[in-house]
Formats: C-alpha cells, sequence, structure tokens
C-alpha cells in the first residue's frame, strides 16, 4: 500500500482520499478505522452506588450484561451503565467487539486467549479478571486480533 500526504494552506479540514481498483475488506478496516470516533477521547458516564463516574473508554476491559443489566469492567472497578450492548458496540466499533451474546470486550486490553474443553476464555492486561468467548465469536476474534498485529 501506498501512503501520500499533501500539504495545502487553503484547506480546512483535513480530507483522506483512497484510490484503488476495488473495494477490498483492508480498504473497508481503513475507512472504519478513519470514521470511528476516537476511543480515548470519549467518556463514559458510569455509576457505582449513588455516585457518578466519568470514565474513558479506553479503561474498559469489558461490558457485560446480568440481571437486566450491563456492568461495566474496568482493571480494578465494576460499574453501571444505562446503555445497551447493541448501543455500545455501535459507539465503539472499531475497539470494542462482541465475544458471546452477553458481553463485548475491548481488543486493546487483551492478553491472552485460552482454549479448553470447558471453552475459551480471555485474560486481560494488569488484571485477574476473566471473560468467556462463545464459540461462535472465537473465530472472529482470532481474526480480529491478527488484523490487529
Amino acid at each position: 500500500m501506498k501512503f501520500e500526504i499533501e500539504i495545502d494552506e487553503n484547506c480546512t479540514e483535513p480530507v483522506v482520499k483512497v484510490r484503488c481498483r476495488e473495494l477490498t475488506p483492508e480498504v473497508i478496516a481503513l475507512q472504519k478505522a478513519l470514521t470511528a470516533p476516537g476511543v480515548g477521547s470519549q467518556t463514559l458516564v458510569l455509576t457505582k452506588g449513588d455516585t457518578d463516574y466519568f470514565v474513558e473508554a479506553s479503561h474498559v476491559l469489558f461490558f457485560e450484561t446480568d440481571e437486566g443489566s450491563v456492568s461495566v469492567h474496568t482493571v480494578d472497578n465494576v460499574y453501571r451503565t444505562s446503555l445497551r450492548l447493541y448501543e455500545l458496540e455501535k459507539m465503539f466499533p472499531t475497539t470494542f467487539m462482541r465475544v458471546s451474546k452477553s458481553s463485548i470486550v475491548n481488543i486493546n486490553k487483551i492478553y491472552s486467549i485460552s482454549k479448553d474443553l470447558s471453552g475459551c476464555f480471555i485474560c486481560f492486561k494488569d488484571s485477574v479478571k476473566q471473560l468467556y468467548v462463545s464459540r461462535m465469536f472465537y473465530k472472529p476474534l482470532r481474526d480480529r486480533m491478527e488484523e490487529r498485529r
């Protein structure tokens, strides 16, 4: 892939133009990466008890539904949010990925994926927390991790 940057002093807004022979998965992934909101700059309003916390999305390990609400797990805390998983999935299309019917993971925080007879589990950097990966989502997760590598 060839990459060019053109400086134009009259330009009021950055424009990215991709010239290609056909629309490939790599081009689509590039478009998603460039048009997705910056996950590090987005702050979520989360609750724990009677207190609201303002947590950067980049600090979130995973989202998980339990008993009708969504739990938000960071390295050392668990918060609640009023958002649903499908809403969170739309907010962070490049950094977060669904790994089961009831959970979405921050792929930047994954340390390892282990697979054995009892199932597949994700381990996180700097945390003892683990997350189950459903068989249906295991291969797409592996593929996504390979893309990031």
